[in-house]
């Protein structure tokens, strides 16, 4: 039984109670007066956010928000749909790949705790974690498909976890997914790596009247676009901006601009976040296009971040890529990291203290790392926040992870959480 059929339920019950002593109980129960209801404890209003003068704030302040995270991969698998849309052997209904994500989106859509609005995976982002924001991967793939079929279990569970991160005091971003774990369909034998029509449909699938009239919930228009796969343009090196924005003139590739400006007609009150592209999807030689909507921020995933071992290269390199956009009055943060990508080309660590203890927090800009709910066999897992054979779920630190590094950029992301939450 769901939570709201217990809710309903219980309300039935203590309805049909009250009628049965009003007509059948002796005066001495009637007269009795009932012990008043005890007072509930009220739960503080979850931040709102606006981008105001290049900085991302808490709306209607100029109080800067510096967001600090996961992203989870809980949501993205389209668990109703999988024997239709997960088509690829590897994430097949049955496969690893597939239990895995199935169990990390039974442990962040769990039901509430006793006397709270929201469950445990929540409850240690906040409390263990000091996190406040949760970056939310959907499949593009399930929302369209819903659209196209008139559907909507896909949809009711993603907004169902939104409301409770929303309980739990998070920002939450919805991060618009094409990659395999969505299982959503290929174009020309390849991942979607620009966004189209589909998205648009996806996107209309998914808003509703709650969250576009939420600050809360930012809106992260298409995960890591990418124009060398589906319009063979630009580099990683030189990249093609006017193809991110507006595609590549083959139907039905629209790009970030184009969709960008349809997501804004359909939530005017929201962030919308731009991914950029590129080394690290970042912002190298990039200038907003003309039209790019109002209230909007930019993030980049820096997990190719080490250049070499010197300091000042490897800080030249971050500027270049993300650091001189983000003074340059834009409101930037990261939306994932983990170090084990450069672990073998930082022995020391020296690389990954610069960038997370010193380069970012200098810049104001926040970070989120990747995954709340990654996979344990994987390089880069970080926290253990579901159940699997042989463990148990309890939301600590997967110290070492998986990769045998002998660094600790998880660590470091923990400590930098708890400090800035102590700071403000």
């Amino acid at each position: 039984m769901n939570t709201f059929t217990r809710i309903a339920a219980a309300t039935l019950f203590t309805v049909i109670a009250a009628v049965s002593i009003a007509c059948g109980a002796s005066g001495s129960v009637a007269n009795t007066t009932p012990p008043p209801a005890p007072t509930p404890t009220p739960t503080p209003a979850a931040p709102q956010v606006a981008v105001v003068s290049g900085k991302l704030v808490l709306a209607g302040t100029n109080t800067p928000f510096i967001p600090r995270g996961f992203s989870a991969t809980g949501l993205v698998y389209p668990t109703q749909y999988a024997g239709t849309l997960c088509t690829q052997p590897d994430i097949a209904p049955g496969s690893q790949a597939g239990q895995y994500l199935q169990d990390t989106q039974a442990a962040l859509t769990a039901a509430p705790l006793p006397g709270l609005a929201y469950n445990a995976s929540f409850q240690a982002m906040v409390q263990d974690w000091k996190v406040n924001t949760v970056r939310m991967q959907v499949s593009q793939g399930a929302l369209q498909y819903e659209y196209a079929n008139h559907l909507s279990a896909y949809t009711d569970m993603v907004r169902n976890a939104v409301a409770q991160a929303r309980a739990a005091g998070m920002i939450v971003i919805l991060a618009m997914q094409s990659e395999r774990y969505s299982c959503t369909p290929y174009q020309n034998g390849n991942l979607q790596r620009l966004p189209d029509v589909n998205t648009e449909q996806a996107w209309a699938q998914l808003l509703n009247s709650t969250l576009t009239n939420d600050k809360g919930v930012i809106l992260e228009i298409f995960n890591e676009p990418d124009p060398t796969v589906n319009c063979n343009a630009g580099t990683y090196q030189q990249p093609d901006w006017t193809t991110w924005a507006t595609g590549c003139g083959i139907e039905p590739d629209q790009g970030m601009l184009t969709v960008g400006q349809y997501v804004r007609s359909l939530a005017p009150n929201n962030v919308l976040l731009f991914d950029g592209t590129g080394i690290d999807f970042a912002f190298v030689g990039f200038t907003p296009p003309s039209g790019m909507p109002a209230n909007s921020a930019y993030t980049f995933h820096p997990y190719d971040y080490v250049v070499d071992s010197t300091l000042a290269d490897n800080t030249s390199a971050w500027d270049n890529r993300f650091g001189n956009f983000a003074t340059s009055g834009h409101a930037v943060f990261v939306t994932e990291w983990n170090e084990d990508f450069e672990c073998p080309s930082d022995p020391n660590q020296t690389i990954t203290d610069e960038l997370i203890q010193t380069y970012l927090p200098q810049h104001s800009i926040g970070i989120m790392g990747y995954a709340w709910d990654g996979p344990y066999w994987n390089s880069g897992y970080l926290v253990n926040s579901y159940d699997y054979t042989g463990n148990t779920a309890n939301y600590q630190l997967v110290d070492p992870d998986s990769s045998g590094c002998a660094q600790n950029g998880g660590r470091e992301l923990q400590q930098l959480f708890q400090t800035q939450a102590a700071s403000n």
